[in-house]
């Protein structure tokens, strides 16, 4: 049976830095606790994947530095004002929202708490730690995609939803490239505004 305009679900997704939060938490935490340069600029140069670049970053995490401390230290990162009353806003009018990260859990989820929004869907990488150190994982990783991403935000999208739903997508970035190609409004910002203009989207 095909779907009708009324069965059409709306979902809204986010991405999480420099969108959620004012700057990169990831690059942030790199900065604060690792090392992100020269690293950082072997990537935008295209030398490195973003999984090899996200593995060569983890590995300088000291082994001492603990879940905890990290937690805490994501609280100081600033979210945009807007978030909440957007995400109110949708509940109100039935809009699904969930969040597609190529950042890392182990800061998105203390975030999303202190901001009263942990309960929303989010697609993102994994930070594991052991006595041995820092590790990540990447749930959502593809061969079938070259995008900027460690974790396809593509298939994080895509896989929630039905044939006829609507996706608005709201980025910032080169790892949300890969999604709002698939969107059916884009909200955009930054390099993923330039680069819209540049594909026409």
């Amino acid at each position: 049976m095909a779907s009708t305009p009324t069965d059409r679900r709306i979902h809204l997704v986010l991405d999480f830095d420099g969108t959620i939060t004012l700057r990169d938490t990831g690059d942030e935490l790199f900065r604060t606790f690792g090392r992100f340069e020269p690293i950082h600029t072997e990537l935008l140069n295209g030398q490195l994947t973003v999984a090899e670049y996200y593995r060569r970053s983890v590995a300088m995490l000291p082994a001492e530095l603990t879940p905890e401390q990290v937690h805490t230290w994501a609280l100081s990162m600033d979210v945009d004002p807007g978030v909440e009353a957007l995400v109110a806003l949708c509940r109100r009018n039935n809009i699904l929202v969930a969040i597609a990260s190529d950042g890392f859990d182990v800061y998105i989820e203390p975030i999303l708490r202190q901001a009263g929004l942990a309960d929303i869907p989010v697609f993102s990488n994994r930070l594991v730690h052991s006595e041995r150190g820092w590790s990540a994982v990447f749930p959502g990783a593809t061969e079938s995609c070259t995008c900027f991403c460690a974790s396809c935000k593509r298939n994080a999208v895509l896989s929630s939803l039905a044939a006829g739903d609507l996706l608005i997508y709201v980025g910032d970035g080169r790892s949300d490239t890969c999604a709002a190609q698939h969107a059916d409004v884009i909200f955009a910002k930054h390099h993923l505004a330039a680069w819209c203009t540049e594909q026409r989207i």
